[in-house]
């Protein structure tokens, strides 16, 4: 019995590889590593991919794979990684030797390497892991960040010890990180450097936001003053004016909608990459320095509220639409009653002509009683004449003139009975 081949997911090898993509590296102090995370613009990620590979090339390494989104490559004592993302891409570079000025380039690196990077330079961090050794942290600190106020804390279990300030120097204006090693193995210091330099990224990123958020704030005002003014006259407008004040609405409400189309996406990825901020910084498991503020709490103070802005921008932006939509119900709800007053209107003139008419009919309903009466008391007396003769056609004439009366009363009856039902409508 032959065995039935098995089918294969054409996205099978991609969700496998996708399970090792950005990899974790092996490294160990003494280290130095600049990261840059820069902006893509104009161009696209197979240009920017074209352009890095160009320079892996001219560093003594090798082009990269076509459609790659990763490439870390081992270069002696010089080390490249590459990382694209949707909006930016990040190059990492690491180098076996440290200085004590924190200088922002190193060896093993091609003349005026900096301007072959594409793309616009957004952040950026440059950390240098140090070995443990006899200096206490109080002078190694000093000696590296001078009097700027420092944040710290252990790491990883107590494996290691950061310090930062958070402040841009240098050319690139690279935020500097101190790294201490105690006890780290080899993929730990990679994750610890990976996520220090993701904290850094994703903090940058995310703060994106602000100015929009910023932006969408004061527009926002602004709509909200003019929604004001035209719901208060709402209440003062005169029959006929609704289509004006439907225009300005419907004006305003483009204005809420574009303000919200320019800024949902960016308050959106902000959203995201804050969320990978908490989450990186939970993954360094920090211990508090005594004396010291951990970098969760620093990001909780510096970033936090600029988080809470573009959230509040967004909730207003909400609340705005929310507003016009419900001045619109209630311009549409008048619209609807001065129409049903119309057609009430329009509907009591129509039953007052009916009525009217019927009153005619009324006055006209003697003239029928006669009509009806002559031609029935007619229609008996020629039937009478042809039907008999001599003195039984006699009488029966006399008692026929006689029954007069009760024949005007009898179509009297029948004729009002038809429209007694018409009399009694309003």
């Amino acid at each position: 019995m032959e065995s039935k081949q098995v089918q294969f997911h054409s996205q099978r090898q991609m969700i496998a590889d996708e399970v090792h993509a950005r990899p974790f590296q092996q490294l160990s102090a003494p280290l130095k590593v600049l990261h840059f995370a820069l902006m893509l613009g104009d161009k696209n990620i197979a240009e920017v991919r074209d352009d890095i590979s160009e320079f892996f090339l001219q560093c003594g390494g090798q082009a990269m794979e076509p459609e790659a989104s990763f490439c870390y490559q081992q270069l002696g004592s010089l080390a490249l990684r590459w990382e694209a993302h949707t909006e930016f891409y990040t190059l990492t570079l690491y180098h076996d030797q440290l200085d004590s000025h924190w200088q922002q380039t190193l060896p093993g690196l091609p003349e005026n390497w900096s301007d072959q990077l594409p793309g616009e330079l957004m952040t950026g961090v440059q950390i240098q892991v140090l070995e443990p050794s006899h200096q206490s942290d109080e002078e190694v600190v000093e000696a590296l960040f001078s009097n700027h106020q420092v944040i710290g804390s252990n790491v990883m279990r107590g494996a290691a010890r950061v310090w930062t300030d958070f402040r841009a120097e240098g050319e690139f204006f690279l935020d500097r990180i101190l790294v201490k090693n105690i006890h780290l193995h080899g993929y730990q210091c990679g994750r610890l450097l990976q996520r220090l330099c993701e904290i850094d990224t994703y903090r940058a990123v995310a703060l994106l936001a602000l100015e929009p958020a910023r932006y969408a704030m004061r527009q926002v005002s602004q709509l909200d003053r003019e929604l004001a003014t035209i719901t208060f006259k709402l209440s003062e407008l005169d029959k006929g004016d609704e289509s004006e004040t439907l225009d300005a609405l419907m004006a305003l409400s483009a204005k809420a909608e574009e303000i919200s189309a320019d800024t949902v996406n960016r308050f959106s990825a902000s959203d995201a990459y804050y969320a990978l901020v908490r989450m990186r910084i939970s993954e360094l498991e920090e211990i508090r320095i005594e004396g010291l503020q951990t970098l969760e709490q620093f990001i909780d103070r510096r970033v936090d509220p600029a988080m809470r802005t573009w959230r509040a921008a967004a909730l207003r932006l909400e609340r705005l639409s929310q507003r016009i939509a419900r001045a619109s119900n209630l311009l549409r709800s008048r619209v609807d009653l001065s129409t049903e007053q119309k057609i009430h209107g329009l509907l009591s003139s129509m039953n007052k002509r009916t009525r009217r008419q019927l009153n005619l009919q009324a006055k006209l309903e003697t003239f029928s009683i006669i009509v009806v009466t002559y031609y029935v008391f007619d229609l008996v007396e020629r039937t009478i004449r042809h039907l008999t003769s001599g003195e039984p056609r006699d009488m029966a004439i006399h008692w026929l003139s006689y029954s007069l009366p009760g024949v005007v009363l009898l179509v009297w009856w029948y004729v009002r009975r038809i429209t007694k039902e018409f009399e009694s409508d309003d």
